[in-house]
This record gives C-alpha cells, structure tokens and sequence, in this order.
C-alpha cells in the first residue's frame, strides 16, 4: 500500500512537474509573439512629413502644401484631414493639362506607397480649406490632424506665410 501510494505522488509530481515545464516554454515563445505584435504598427506610424505650410488668408479659401513620405513596407491611404477650428479640409488633385488644368476633390484616399512620398504643392496635388472658419494668419502654425484608412492619425504642423506665386484663385472655386 505504501508503494502504492509513494508511486501515486512520485507520477503525481512528475506530471505536475511537466506542467510546469510546459507552461515554461509557453513563456519563453510569449516575447517573440509579442514583439512580432510591437512590429505591426498603424499607418500614421508610418507617416514622416517635410517643408509643410498653408498659404495664409483672412477667410474664405486656403491651401496646405509639403512633402509627405512613406517609411513603412505597408501603403498609407490618407483618409481625412481635420483640424481643431472645424474647417472642412478636402485633399485635392489637378486635373487635365496647361490652359484646361481644374482642381476638383480626391475621389477616396489618397495613397502614398511605401517609400514613395507625395507632394502637395502648388498647382499641383494640395489640402484645401474649403470655408475658413478663423483667419490663416502669416508667422503662426496651424495643425491639422491626418486622420488614415486603418483608424490612425497625427497631427501635423503647417508653418503660415504669404504666398502669391501660383496666383491661384481659390474664390472661382467656391462652387465646388
């Protein structure tokens, strides 16, 4: 009866033992998924920005220029651009060629492949203020939020200054 019972406890220890031994090796996997899990990161992670203003303006139309880059392996599809006064921000692209070139609204997101960057400029691809709701005032920062497909998003800085160069007519555009 004691062999019995002495073998009952030694096979009882032995399993607990294997128990443990195994829930051991779990561990030891839990960091490599976890950092598996760190390396996901969101798209606005992904996002560096570069030379980023606004044209400045009393009211009505305004626009928001600079490099946007790509750093990750995944593309990056800005979704919407916000900002803290309420303004309607669109992302816009030129259409057409020389005398027949119109801006109209992105239709969906705008796509930034990976390692590619995206230029807003004048004349070209920009964010557009659509109805100031506060003055765009030269030497000040306005921070727009870009808000992307996956949820994300950051806030980016958008040094203000005085610019005539392209002689846009954002007025003519009012319509839109």
């Amino acid at each position: 009866m004691k062999t019995k019972m002495t073998t009952s406890l030694l096979l009882g220890s032995a399993l607990l033992l294997t128990g443990c031994a195994q829930s051991t090796d779990a561990s030891s996997q839990s960091p490599a998924a976890s950092s598996s899990a760190e390396q996901k990161s969101t798209q606005a992670q992904g996002l560096t920005t570069s030379d980023t203003w606004a044209k400045a303006a009393e009211s009505g139309m305004s626009a928001a220029f600079g490099t946007l880059h790509n750093t990750s392996d995944i593309p990056l599809e800005l979704h919407r651009v916000t900002n803290a006064q309420g303004d309607e921000i669109q992302l816009h692209e030129m259409t057409g060629s020389g005398q027949n070139m119109s801006m109209k609204e992105l239709e969906g997101d705008l796509v930034i492949s990976p390692g590619a960057d995206v230029e807003l400029a004048p004349g070209g691809n920009h964010l557009m203020f659509m109805d100031l709701k506060k003055p765009l005032v030269a030497a000040q920062t306005a921070t727009l939020t870009l808000e992307f497909s996956d949820g994300s998003s950051t806030n980016v800085d958008f040094a203000i200054r005085n610019f005539d160069g392209a002689k846009e007519n954002y007025d003519e555009h009012a319509g839109h």
